[in-house]
């Protein structure tokens, strides 16, 4: 059975292995990659002669609240996250949460956006009224006795 020229060519790790066994490269100055492929290697060898894998197509996954986002995003309403909240819900879980509510409602289409962006803002800055008249908090604390002038100082 003859081997085509392809099947001699063999792998980048083949052939540090042969410079290897006869003496080309020293053992202490083998390639990085060499031990670590030796130890895992691949699960399918990576020949030149390898088939192409078969192209198949990429499905889209785009869940209901994507959409909603989008409608947020291209209307300039993407609300940034603020970490010190002690809330655990992002603003744009409670932009979705809000759509989806006044949706139930039957609200029209046209005002979803902005009516759910203004219901959400005006809980946020309620919210952050609560958050400043809660100054016995860990954060609060934190922030207020932090030097922010001279913090990078010594």
């Amino acid at each position: 059975m003859a081997t085509s020229r392809l099947e001699r060519i063999g792998t980048i790790f083949t052939r540090a292995e042969g410079l290897l066994k006869h003496g080309a490269i020293k053992p202490d100055d083998r390639p990085i990659w060499f031990d670590v492929y030796q130890a895992f290697p691949p699960l399918v060898e990576p020949k030149f002669a390898r088939p192409k894998p078969e192209n198949k197509p990429i499905r889209q996954i785009l869940y209901k609240e994507d959409t909603i986002r989008a409608k947020f995003h291209m209307q300039g309403h993407g609300l940034g996250l603020n970490m010190l909240s002690p809330y655990g819900e992002t603003q744009t879980k409670k932009l979705i949460q809000k759509y989806e509510q006044l949706q139930r409602e039957g609200v029209q289409d046209t005002e979803l956006v902005e009516k759910s962006v203004s219901a959400v803002v005006s809980h946020k800055e309620s919210e952050q009224i609560t958050i400043k008249a809660n100054s016995e908090s860990a954060t609060a604390q934190v922030l207020s006795e932090a030097n922010l002038k001279n913090i990078f100082k010594q």
